[in-house]
């Protein structure tokens, strides 16, 4: 995944990928990393990464057929690490309880939870920031 938001953070891009898995007993386990096809943008406003109706019908069906669910998505800025409103409107992680979250700098930094910010969807459709002091006890990494 990070290695995706590199490379397309290289040539001055947007990338972005998921975490699909199970949720069993309350812990969400991520058993897989999927990066959609995407169509990476840029124009007068920014820069950006869609995903079209095709590949989003594809992917649904692929996780149904396994019997997994979107987690995460997790995309790059240029700069900062912030949900912007494009963000919020955009995602591709609808369910409640799903997570977001934004690596700053194209990715030019470590894979690093600590660099990165994290958002939850709550049950009214919000993305709410995820205190930092959070986030270590919310994902925990195991090879």
């Amino acid at each position: 995944m990070h290695a995706h938001l590199v490379e397309v953070g290289r040539s001055g891009y947007e990338g972005l990928g998921l975490w699909v898995g199970r949720i069993r007993a309350g812990t969400a386990t991520v058993e897989r990393a999927l990066i959609p096809e995407q169509r990476l943008i840029r124009g007068p406003a920014g820069v950006g990464v869609l995903v079209d109706g095709a590949e989003l019908h594809r992917i649904n069906v692929w996780l149904f057929d396994n019997g997994l669910r979107i987690l995460a998505q997790i995309h790059s800025h240029p700069t900062d690490a912030y949900h912007s409103d494009t963000d919020d409107d955009n995602a591709l992680a609808t369910t409640a309880g799903s997570l977001s979250l934004v690596v700053p700098d194209f990715a030019r930094g470590p894979a690093d939870l600590s660099q990165t910010v994290v958002y939850r969807l709550n049950g009214a459709g919000n993305w709410l920031p995820v205190p930092a002091e959070d986030v270590s006890r919310l994902i925990e990494i195991v090879d």
